[in-house]
Parts: C-alpha cells; structure tokens; sequence
C-alpha cells in the first residue's frame, strides 16, 4: 500500500505538472477575466481595433482547462476578427451564470454568408478553420459553440 500511495503521489504531480505546462502566460498570474481584457488590449494595439470586455455576474474560479478553453477560444475569436471582419469594433463578454460561463464575441465587420462557399467549396459557417478549432476547444471541455 505505502507503494501504491508514493506512486498515486507521484502520479499527480505529474499531472499537475502537465496541466501547469499547458496554461497560457497570461492566466499564470491573473484571473480569466483579467486575462481576457489584457489580451483584448494587446490584440487592439496590434490591430487597431475598438474593443470592449464586459464581465457578467460574478467571476468564480474555474477548473483549469475550462479557463485555458476560454482564453483561447477568445483569442481565436480575436485572430478571425482581425483576419476577416475589416471590423473596427470588437466585444467579449465574459458572462458567469449559476452553473455556467459564456464568453460571446462580437464585431461590427462585413460577415460572411453562410451559404456561400468557402476557399474549399464547403459552406462558409463552421467550416473555416479558427471556427473548427474553437468548436473543438469547446467541445474537448464539455461545453458548446453557439452558432
């Protein structure tokens, strides 16, 4: 038994080390909602963008991966907005419900036609890759993509 417990010791450190590596730089020292709003103000400098970032409800911690889902998802919202919206305004709006978070995204750019094929001949909407990636970010932490 003293084995087994030294190895379940080591194990999770381990793991704990592993999901540490994971963590993006910014949320080492901040909050997620922290996070977001740093990030949004270094994305808008580079891109010169109006943003905005609203926290909703009240911010509670959040297991680890759930934040690093949502920081990147955000920055992938960021990353399309900047590549394809010729937006000159950007929200994200952090939103903590009873039992849920939301990050929702928002710009004031051209949009795509959901019907009109994209660069592979598929259907614009959910086929590109930064909305692929996000739905999978999403979808890897038990959580789903609105559109």
């Amino acid at each position: 038994m003293d084995q087994v417990r030294v190895l379940a010791r080591q194990s999770l450190g381990e793991a704990r080390r592993s999901v540490q590596a994971l963590r993006p730089e910014p949320l080492e020292h901040s909050h997620l909602p922290d996070a977001i709003t740093d990030m949004a103000n270094g994305w808008s400098q580079t891109c010169a963008v109006t943003w905005t970032v609203e926290i909703t409800g009240t911010p509670q911690p959040l297991i680890t991966s759930i934040e690093v889902t949502l920081f990147r998802v955000g920055q992938e919202a960021l990353a399309n907005v900047a590549k394809h919206a010729k937006a000159s305004m950007v929200g994200l709006t952090l939103s903590y419900l009873d039992d849920v978070v939301l990050l929702d995204a928002r710009d004031d750019g051209v949009g795509f036609d959901v019907h009109s094929p994209n660069r592979s001949g598929r259907p614009a909407h959910g086929n590109g890759f930064g909305l692929q990636t996000m739905r999978q970010r999403l979808r890897g932490s038990a959580g789903h993509d609105g559109w």
